[in-house]
């Protein structure tokens, strides 16, 4: 308990780093502005995707489908979790095809 309140203390005194309470910013991209096959993706997934699902991209060629880079995260409880999962297994494909692109949010 004492601990907590040392925390709360802490944190109104602006000891703590603001970064501990900060969400990740990751670039989002509208699903339109995608590929024809990545939206086709994007589509056969959102309906799993529930309240706090992700899915991340990046692609190099709009025509290439080896030049590109789709991943989901599905099963969890918070959408933070799942915004650094989706870009984290986005992140994985994107480097083992060698994709120069970033991995960006498909969404909002």
């Amino acid at each position: 308990m004492w601990y907590s309140v040392l925390g709360i203390a802490l944190l109104i005194c602006g000891w703590l780093p603001a970064t501990l309470n900060a969400a990740e910013e990751h670039p989002h991209i509208a699903a339109e502005l995608l590929p024809m096959s990545l939206q086709t993706s994007w589509n056969a997934n959102k309906p799993n995707l529930g309240k706090f699902g992700q899915c991340a991209a990046a692609f190099d060629s709009r025509t290439d489908d080896s030049k590109m880079a789709f991943a989901c995260s599905i099963y969890v409880k918070l959408s933070a979790v799942a915004q650094r999962k989706a870009i984290q297994h986005c992140d994985e494909q994107r480097e083992a095809r060698h994709i120069k692109a970033p991995c960006q949010l498909i969404g909002n």
